[in-house]
């Protein structure tokens, strides 16, 4: 019952966001924070099939255990594609509230995702063989939380400034 349920969510999800982010690109003019937002609704559903289609697979088929190299695979990918997807949002962030000159805030961003990417890279993760090593994950999630939380942060800051009631964070 499970994998009927969650093969039909999964398949949902990743129709849904695909429709919504060709639609958001296509009706948007290219230099608008929702072209921005098309893409990074395409980049989500991209990273997670790499992950949710081997899980919809395996869990309907043979079980989860034979697919644990994709399992991983999908797993690192979608590290590095939610790493891009952050990026983008700072990117919203700046069109959104007209920013510029910020070149220290963007170098930290920038950085923060190299370092989160090379880490995600390196060989020690294990990614293919199940659950890696319990410190890596924490090692790689380090800059990924700071810059989640730098993102956050920045929104916050000026959502409140502008009182901006469309982009109201619940905090």
């Amino acid at each position: 019952m499970q994998a009927i349920f969650e093969t039909i969510f999964d398949l949902v999800y990743l129709v849904g966001i695909s429709i919504i982010g060709i639609q958001m690109i296509s009706k948007s003019k290219k230099d608008s924070q929702f072209f921005l937002f098309g893409v990074m609704a395409l980049v989500l559903a991209f990273g997670d099939s790499f992950h949710l289609i081997p899980r919809m697979i395996g869990l309907n088929t043979t079980g989860l255990e034979d697919f644990t190299f994709y399992l991983g695979l999908g797993k690192f990918i979608t590290s590095i594609t939610m790493t891009i997807f952050y990026v983008i949002l700072y990117h919203v962030w700046k069109k959104r509230y007209k920013i510029s000159k910020v070149k220290n805030l963007d170098f930290l961003v920038y950085i923060l995702s190299i370092v989160r990417i090379v880490l995600c890279l390196i060989p020690a993760n294990d990614w293919f063989n199940g659950n890696g090593p319990l410190s890596w994950r924490i090692y790689r999630n380090i800059p990924f939380s700071l810059l989640g939380i730098l993102i956050i942060y920045l929104f916050y800051k000026m959502e409140r400034a502008k009182n901006d009631e469309n982009f109201k964070i619940c905090i």
